[in-house]
């Protein structure tokens, strides 16, 4: 195609060159590829980047895979049980620098953990990972500890975090991942997202703003169910102000509790019980 010539006009060219490039990665890709025709990038800017987007995709179909540990030269290492605490510490650093050095990178989200279960994540699992023999990213691949093995009480906490602040903001939207897209009350009744923020909505829309917050978090809890599936909660007692338009105010108070699901390594809330609200 990049010796076809579809008009004298190098403009034109390109951009009928374009619609057949686009047709093809729609024939390849079906609706998962999306890209707007509206023109917002020159046709010759456009064509580039089909042609580098296709030239991508073709490479990463024919990859050939290789583990970690083949990527780094496989290199001698100590087993773990072979280590004193303090040699721990120097034989990570030695393999991280190793990773880095070959452009992979081991990120811990919600660490410290002790070095000996770094050490042995990367010995004993993470060396085992299959990846693309050549890099297809063109930068540093990364790896997170979490995605291998959640942190489920961090992961409790931070959706806490991230709720109160959103309930005190009056900032809930679709981009709201703490929450779940199903719901379902101590009554037994069912909510999917849009019919949860219809019930939040008159709450929160009665009030012009909330002042004088304030929460801890006394309780986490978490457990594996016999399906495999978790559930959990966070529970502790918040305050603050809903403040009216006239500027009274009424005072909330209380003990709050979420109510937790771990989907996919991720937890999510799925009903609540909060001071001032009732479903």
């Amino acid at each position: 195609m990049e010796n076809e010539k579809f008009s004298e006009d190098p403009e034109e060219n390109a951009s009928i060159e374009n619609e057949f490039l686009k047709l093809k990665l729609k024939a390849q890709f079906g609706d998962n590829f999306m890209m707007g025709g509206d023109g917002q990038l020159p046709p010759e800017i456009e064509n580039q980047f089909l042609k580098s987007l296709i030239s991508f995709e073709e490479n990463f179909k024919n990859a050939e895979y290789i583990s970690v540990y083949e990527k780094i030269g496989k290199p001698a290492f100590i087993p773990l049980a072979n280590l004193n605490d303090n040699d721990i510490s120097q034989q990570l650093e030695k393999l991280t620098l190793l990773l880095e050095s070959h452009d992979l990178r081991l990120d811990i989200c919600d660490g410290p953990y002790p070095d000996a279960v770094i050490y042995a994540f990367i010995t004993e699992e993470l060396f085992e990972q299959e990846i693309e023999k050549e890099n297809m990213f063109f930068g540093t691949r990364v790896f997170i500890y979490e995605e291998f093995h959640p942190n489920n009480y961090a992961d409790i906490e931070k959706n806490t975090h991230q709720f109160l602040k959103n309930w005190f903001g009056k900032s809930f939207d679709e981009y709201s991942s703490e929450l779940a897209t199903q719901f379902i009350t101590a009554n037994a009744q069912h909510y999917n997202r849009e019919e949860l923020y219809a019930k939040l909505n008159p709450f929160f829309e009665a009030f012009k703003n909330f002042e004088n917050d304030a929460y801890n978090i006394d309780e986490i809890k978490f457990e594996q169910l016999a399906d495999g599936n978790w559930i959990g909660h966070a529970e502790g007692v918040l305050k603050y102000d809903a403040m009216m338009e006239n500027r009274e105010k009424i005072h909330f108070e209380g003990p709050y509790k979420l109510y937790m699901k771990r989907t996919d390594n991720y937890w999510d809330i799925f009903y609540f019980v909060m001071p001032g609200f009732e479903w």
